[in-house]
């Protein structure tokens, strides 16, 4: 079903049963996420089968991204962040080519599961591609899901804070790994950072504004005591499914 092979350095070769981890994730977690797709679909609610990707690798250089041998970014350097991307539902292959010395290096080629009518999103990381699936299911109080991915290889495990709140959005969180969902009022948010196991901050991120009804991935990225690629974080968002009842609106754009 799954195929990988990666090209980051020392640690490519190491890598190929964490591609199947990742692709197994793309498969089974989001069950929910494909029903509420197939119901829409008789509702008129955009079913378009779509993917925004994130440069998150600060050594990685400028990169081409390709679905299916078909090119869909060019360029694409760190911090980037792409519009959406039409994916080609079922099976689509992701390959990855850097440029070096005038050659085009594969960093990375896999095939993932993608069923039709869900949003997706891929993040480019020092020696992986974390993806996964927005969960796009309406949230009955208007609220905001919230979701953090561990993009940062040489972050070791940390807790996310949202001060003056009692919520820690994610704990004892490693790379290359992404919390547990959590829906919380909309409205703008300071975030913290902080070592688990101390009380020591390592970032702070004020007024991180989440709207209602809507899905955020928070890509934590960068480097730990790197001017040049400090750590930060991403926020990656698309809209639920109405409510029932509620129009259909306009899909993320």
């Amino acid at each position: 079903m799954t195929r990988g092979r990666f090209r980051f350095g020392r640690q490519g070769r190491g890598i190929s049963a964490l591609v199947v981890v990742m692709a197994m994730a793309l498969l089974l977690m989001p069950a929910g996420v494909h029903r509420a797709a197939a119901q829409d679909t008789s509702t008129a609610v955009d079913v378009e089968t779509r993917s925004v990707f994130l440069h998150a690798s600060p050594s990685l250089g400028e990169v081409e991204v390709s679905l299916n041998w078909e090119t869909q970014l060019e360029e694409f350097g760190y911090g980037d962040q792409s519009d959406w991307v039409d994916v080609p539902p079922g099976a689509v292959e992701v390959t990855i080519h850097t440029e070096r010395r005038g050659f085009n290096y594969m960093v990375f080629d896999a095939v993932y599961p993608a069923p039709a009518g869900n949003d997706y999103y891929m993040v480019i990381t020092e020696q992986l591609v974390l993806g996964g699936v927005f969960d796009r299911s309406p949230i009955l109080d208007g609220g905001a899901r919230v979701q953090v991915v561990q993009a940062s290889v040489s972050l070791p495990a940390v807790n996310i804070v949202a001060t003056g709140t009692d919520a820690n959005w994610a704990t004892q969180l490693q790379y290359p790994r992404t919390s547990e969902a959590s829906v919380v009022p909309a409205g703008a948010y300071n975030l913290e950072v902080r070592l688990d196991g101390s009380d020591e901050v390592v970032l702070t991120v004020p007024n991180v504004n989440l709207t209602g009804d809507t899905v955020n991935q928070l890509v934590i990225m960068g480097n730990l005591n790197d001017s040049d690629h400090p750590l930060e974080i991403r926020v990656l968002s698309d809209t639920t499914y109405p409510r029932d009842g509620e129009d259909s609106g306009t899909p993320a754009a």
